[in-house]
């Protein structure tokens, strides 16, 4: 849905570039166009602080983001899933690598975490401070967690390193290891 929205919002504003070029109006056109564009783009968050929540184009939520780099895990720490592949609604930061739910409703996520050689990782879904279901993986092997969950306006879900296993893997060109959700209603 948010694809066909760019793409039709593509073609009315190349269409519309195309219409005015070598018009006597051509500088009053090109300024209802940026303005056209700086709507849109104020509609979809864009220009915001990551992580600092806002309900997206149409309400919509969805975010995906992944390990850039292998790296050990503290005990107890949240895993900061730092490359970040989309985050409609700007509600997932990965400076903290938390997601903050903009408004109450259904929301499904997942997670897959990779190890490497002799190393582990073992990490949960938290949900506040409730720790839900958990990933175990343990040498060339990956996990992976799905969950549907109940929010409310303002709850927080992340990943977190659970256990003496906290080795995730990643490569610069292969992203194994990520977390990503979406709003379902």
């Amino acid at each position: 849905m948010l694809f066909v929205f760019f793409y039709l919002s593509s073609l009315i504003v190349c269409g519309e570039i195309h219409m005015i070029l070598g018009s006597e109006f051509a500088c009053s056109e090109k300024s209802k166009i940026v303005n056209k564009l700086k709507l849109l783009c104020s509609d979809m968050g864009a220009g915001a602080n990551p992580g600092s929540p806002s309900t997206g184009a149409a309400g919509e939520s969805l975010f995906t983001a992944s390990v850039s780099k292998r790296k050990y895990v503290v005990k107890g720490n949240i895993v900061r899933f730092d490359k970040v592949w989309s985050n409609v609604g700007n509600n997932y930061d990965p400076r903290s690598g938390v997601y903050t739910s903009p408004k109450d409703g259904a929301f499904h996520f997942s997670c897959t975490v990779m190890s490497q050689g002799n190393n582990g990782i073992r990490v949960n879904l938290w949900k506040n401070d409730e720790k839900t279901v958990a990933i175990y993986s343990y040498g060339a092997y990956g996990g992976t967690l799905n969950m549907a969950l109940d929010l409310k306006r303002g709850d927080r879900v992340y990943i977190k390193q659970s256990h003496v296993e906290n080795y995730i893997h990643a490569e610069p060109e292969y992203h194994f290891s990520m977390f990503s959700g979406f709003q379902i209603s």
